[in-house]
């Protein structure tokens, strides 16, 4: 008997745990509805929302008690990137109703021309939770444009010019005809544009489907001399009659390149076993000395060597030697060699012929013993002719 008077507290007490914990989770709102754009959603996907747009969300629902740091969160499973917001933490009381807007930006990445999603709800404040989600339509626009890549040197110098290079295509349900792109740094002052054609809808087209949804393009942009050293937006846009796509990136801009390289001769024939010489003047153009480090790079077929530092005053030159010997295993042919100064590179040609350096030594020394033996030889007929010319004098005898 005591024992059983014992279980039946203990199972009261139980039971009243269980109840606690099962009231401790539940939810603490009630009437909660959700507008997509404005349309209240239902559990029919009546609502669709266009790709590239940023579409307001707005949750409302009434406390049923007290809490704190709750947040509200939406977000829309299905896309290459994250499509979420979240509130701040706020408090409610039990018996009010709040309303909390969201924004959602949904992406223009839609390989579909349309597609059903899935969008999230959730009221929360880390011990108890509401959710709720809905079927929403997303779509293409109907004349719309990405752009995929954008390519260039993120470092460039005043006076340069430099490519850029953009990949475009259309996302939207509709042809995009007569695309241009224009690449500019506006605080420079400087813009190019180039056409993009027309680019179709893949998977919407009808007519001349032989055409891509896709094109890359290269403009060019020159930097002023006066360009300032430091960054700069350069804005990338997209567009024709029908939209406008623009996007920005950063780029830096050096003080101008001060220094150039300028062989005299870039390409010599030599022997094997021979040495020439090529020169390469070194400008500095800026407006204080400079010390220039040099270093050679060549093959194992050809000896390369140059001096390994030079110093150059501002706004002169100097020349340096560069000697190049043909190795005695090269093969015949054209051989590249090239002179790194400062980082600027200069790249010459040796170009190995048929023959070796002593052929040619003995070559020239017969060379000379034949012109000798040719002048000497016209002496000694020069001197027979002018014998020859020579009469013998007639003695005049006198009779008395």
């Amino acid at each position: 008997m005591k024992t059983k008077t014992f279980l039946v507290p203990f199972a009261a007490f139980l039971a009243v745990l269980l109840i606690g914990l099962v009231s401790s989770a539940e939810v603490s709102t009630t009437g909660m509805t959700t507008s997509f754009n404005d349309v209240v959603l239902t559990s029919v996907p009546t609502m669709a929302g266009i790709t590239g747009e940023t579409v307001p969300v707005r949750v409302t629902f009434a406390a049923t008690k007290d809490a704190e740091d709750v947040k509200v969160k939406v977000w829309v499973d299905g896309f290459r990137d994250d499509v979420e917001a979240s509130t701040r933490r706020f408090s409610v009381i039990s018996g009010s109703t709040y309303s909390k807007l969201l924004s959602l930006t949904i992406p223009s990445d839609l390989k579909q021309l349309s597609k059903n999603f899935t969008l999230q709800v959730s009221i929360s404040n880390g011990e108890d939770t509401t959710t709720a989600h809905y079927n929403v339509r997303v779509q293409r626009d109907d004349y719309t444009s990405d752009v995929l890549s954008v390519d260039f040197n993120s470092k460039v110098s005043a006076g340069e010019t430099f490519p850029v290079t953009v990949v475009a295509k259309n996302v939207g349900m509709q042809e995009f005809s007569d695309g241009y792109v224009i690449v500019s740094i506006p605080s420079l002052g400087i813009a190019t544009r180039a056409y993009l054609g027309d680019l179709v809808a893949i998977e919407n087209c009808s007519d001349d489907c032989n055409k891509d949804d896709t094109t890359q393009k290269i403009v060019y942009l020159k930097v002023p001399e006066s360009a300032t050293a430091g960054l700069y937006e350069m804005v990338v846009k997209v567009y024709n009659k029908d939209s406008v796509n623009t996007i920005s990136r950063t780029i830096s801009v050096e003080d101008s390149v001060s220094t150039s390289l300028i062989a005299t001769v870039k390409s010599q024939d030599m022997k094997i076993g021979e040495t020439k010489k090529y020169d390469l003047i070194i400008v500095n153009s800026g407006k204080g000395i400079k010390v220039y480090n040099i270093q050679t790079v060549s093959g194992k077929d050809l000896s390369v060597s140059a001096p390994t530092v030079v110093t150059v005053s501002s706004d002169s030159s100097t020349t340096i030697p560069i000697t190049v010997t043909a190795l005695d295993d090269i093969e015949l042919g054209v051989h590249t060699f090239s002179v790194n100064v400062n980082g600027q590179v200069a790249t010459f040609n040796a170009n190995v012929v048929a023959g070796s350096k002593n052929m040619s030594t003995s070559v020239i020394a017969l060379t000379a013993i034949l012109v000798v033996i040719f002048v000497v030889l016209l002496i000694v007929l020069l001197v027979l002719i002018t014998r020859k010319d020579k009469q013998p004098q007639q003695v005049e005898t006198s009779y008395y």
